[in-house]
């Protein structure tokens, strides 16, 4: 499978992890996604990609490692409430960074990104648009595993 497209987008989860939270990944292989597997995921950041290329980006993480994360960011929290808000808010924003410094290396094409969404729940699906494959990849760091799904017809 030729990945060399969608690099920009792999490179960039490795760099904000790296930036943001002090976290080197280990980066798995890719592979495609059909949509309907089973999973361990329970909270999807998700962003559209619009303009003279579209696709959508989805970073998929484990509750465990959403808190872990917003412990490594030195966020407290004083609620359940206030925590579980706040860990969406964290899931869209990686998302919005990782998804805007990619597109950030489409230099020749007119790009821009929606705001994210945050979908929770065990095991969910996402319906990804059939305007290319979905590629998909692992991160392994030491506070936990997350994964990086692409699906993006750009040039």
């Amino acid at each position: 499978m030729d990945t060399n497209g969608l690099k920009p987008f792999f490179t960039a989860a490795s760099d904000v992890f790296s930036q943001m939270f002090g976290l080197e990944s280990k980066v798995g292989a890719a592979r495609t996604l059909e949509g309907s597997e089973s999973h361990e995921w329970e909270v999807s950041g998700l962003l559209g990609i619009a303009g003279s290329c579209q696709g959508v980006v989805a970073l998929r993480f484990t509750h465990g490692l959403v808190d872990e994360l917003l412990k490594a960011s030195g966020v407290e929290t004083t609620s359940e409430q206030d925590r579980l808000a706040t860990a969406s808010g964290l899931v869209a924003e990686i998302t919005n960074i990782v998804s805007g410094n990619a597109i950030g290396a489409y230099t020749d094409q007119n790009l821009d990104i929606s705001p994210p969404v945050v979908i929770k729940g065990k095991n969910h699906q996402i319906t990804w648009p059939r305007i290319a494959p979905v590629v998909a990849t692992e991160y392994k760091t030491k506070l936990g595993s997350f994964e990086l799904a692409v699906c993006f017809n750009g040039k």
